[in-house]
């Protein structure tokens, strides 16, 4: 079971294939009907959850993934929020795989921060660390929380993950949707890159 269908549910394929795979769903962009759709193809249960749910919610994608691991027999989550595999993998793999593309000369890493595992792994690795927030998360600055909606997906949240290691990132960096989707589309045009 995970809480975020959009991050890991390539690597749980396989799984999903002989056991009963329970997510939910956070956002109705075409990207997702397609995960969700693959999922269901693999005899999956989509479970969708609403978007402005905050993370203490139970009706929230934690929240309804947490009341589904009590409810259902050997249920299990990989709780990305709170595992610390989550940075340890990418401090092992995800920074050695850029280190050997750049040839070891990678001076500046500007990432985006959603449950802080992907960040705070490289950032461990690396020297310089540029945390993307969007405009209405509270991650680059918990004391003031003053959450509002945001459509950029997998990034920002209304709590503090537990993962996250604020202390590694040397600079944060607010973004609003219309700059994030606007350069998306720029670097998909110009550099092939789609993000």
């Amino acid at each position: 079971m995970e809480d975020i269908v959009e991050d890991i549910f390539l690597d749980l394929l396989p799984a999903s294939c002989t056991t009963k795979y329970f997510t939910s769903k956070r956002s109705s962009f075409d990207i997702f009907t397609r995960i969700e759709n693959i999922l269901l193809a693999l005899g999956a249960e989509v479970v969708r959850t609403p978007t402005e749910a905050s993370f203490s919610d139970l009706k929230s994608h934690i929240g309804v993934a947490f009341r589904l691991q009590k409810e259902l027999p050997n249920a299990i989550i990989l709780d990305q929020y709170t595992n610390i595999a989550n940075p340890l993998e990418h401090y092992d793999k995800t920074a050695e795989e850029l280190l050997y593309a750049l040839d070891d000369n990678l001076d500046v890493l500007v990432a985006g921060a959603g449950t802080g595992g992907t960040i705070s792994g490289i950032g461990h690795k690396l020297k310089e660390i540029v945390g993307v927030d969007p405009i209405g998360s509270i991650l680059s600055d918990p004391e003031h929380n003053e959450v509002s909606a945001y459509e950029v997906e997998g990034i920002g949240y209304d709590f503090i993950p537990t993962v996250l290691d604020r202390d590694i990132i040397d600079l944060w960096m607010r973004s609003n949707d219309k700059d994030s989707f606007e350069t998306s589309r720029l670097l998909a045009k110009h550099e092939g890159l789609l993000c």
